[in-house]
């Protein structure tokens, strides 16, 4: 009987975060050598997650195919230079982040909305949630690149102050200074669209 790969997606809460990591350790160390269903196996296991990554990091649906494929052409083309320092997952995400980066360059910054709202200002009953989805779409559209990548990856990805600062490349001080900006920021916008809508 065939059944679909698990993806990271898939885990449980309850499962242990070293043994995902211990299994793509596994398909790196495959691929490496030259099991051809060794990368395969790691797309399968991870591209959900970069999939929504690279949409939330205001990549444009029609562009998201391209954007997945370039992030995982540009992995392959460096998975020899992948010495382990960081966490496997951790790495593929600053690819990720970097497609996005260039994709961004020139291009006009297009939110996409996410799952679940990451913030703890919430509608009251009689206005429902409708407006202040809205009004998190433009502010998380409004933020900077650099603004939005550390909230992206810290609110909606889950992934540490430590890791964020790895997969961005800068030191965890600046994670946490524009996590916060951009928390202020967003809930600014929030508060701004309670005021226009209240009676």
């Amino acid at each position: 009987m065939l059944t679909r790969p698990s993806t990271l997606d898939d885990a449980n809460p309850s499962d242990d975060a070293t043994a995902v990591d211990a299994r793509l350790e596994s398909l790196v160390a495959r691929t490496r050598l030259g099991d051809p269903d060794g990368f395969s196996a790691l797309v399968a296991l991870t591209e959900p997650r970069i999939r929504r990554l690279l949409g939330r990091l205001a990549c444009r649906e029609a562009d998201l195919d391209d954007l997945v494929q370039e992030t995982y052409l540009r992995a392959w083309k460096s998975l020899p230079g992948f010495r382990g320092k960081s966490r496997f997952s951790t790495w593929l995400y600053r690819i990720a982040t970097n497609v996005a980066s260039t994709w961004r360059q020139g291009r006009r910054i297009v939110a996409s909305l996410p799952d679940d709202v990451y913030v703890s200002l919430r509608s009251p009953p009689e206005l429902g949630e409708a407006p202040l989805m809205e009004a998190y779409e433009r502010a998380l559209s409004g933020l900077s690149p650099d603004l939005r990548a550390v909230f992206i990856l810290h609110e909606t990805e889950g992934m540490s102050y430590r890791d964020v600062a790895e997969t961005l490349g800068c030191p965890i001080g600046t994670v946490m200074s524009r996590l916060h900006r951009a928390r202020v920021r967003i809930l600014e916008e929030l508060r701004e669209r309670l005021e226009e809508l209240a009676p």
